[in-house]
């Protein structure tokens, strides 16, 4: 896995040199283009991955929205910091910095569930309600 994701990077690299001499406004496309198929190559490692999570969270008892707003929150992490790294890459990085910001927002925002879930195992087990 790790040396298909290398080759893809090299390649994507040698793309993206070229382009930016030849076709500078092409240069960006070609990160985009790299970055996904390097996510579509990593998606079958994150399939076996979930699964793993699945049955932890089933052994465990954990309530399913809890580790469904857990992978909510990392793929959003992800996504951010890609979509920054782009803008970054484009020259824009002020656009990169407020993508940032929201995708951190937005994670907060997610993580009330966690929280409230959290909130409720504590209050069963200390037998408060």
């Amino acid at each position: 896995m790790l040396f298909k994701l290398i080759g893809i990077a090299l390649i994507g690299i040698v793309a993206v040199s070229l382009l930016r001499t030849a076709k500078p406004e092409f240069a960006v496309f070609a990160v985009i283009g790299t970055g996904v198929v390097m996510v579509i190559t990593l998606v079958s490692s994150l399939q076996s991955a979930i699964l793993a999570f699945d049955e932890l969270v089933e052994k465990s008892g954990i309530d399913d929205r809890v580790f469904t707003a857990v992978l909510k929150i990392i793929g959003i992490g992800y996504l951010t910091e890609y979509s920054a790294s782009v803008a970054t890459d484009a020259g824009c990085a002020s656009v990169a910095q407020k993508l940032q910001l929201g995708g951190k927002i937005v994670i907060f925002l997610m993580s009330i569930s966690i929280v409230t879930a959290l909130v409720d195992v504590v209050t069963e087990l200390t037998g408060l309600i």
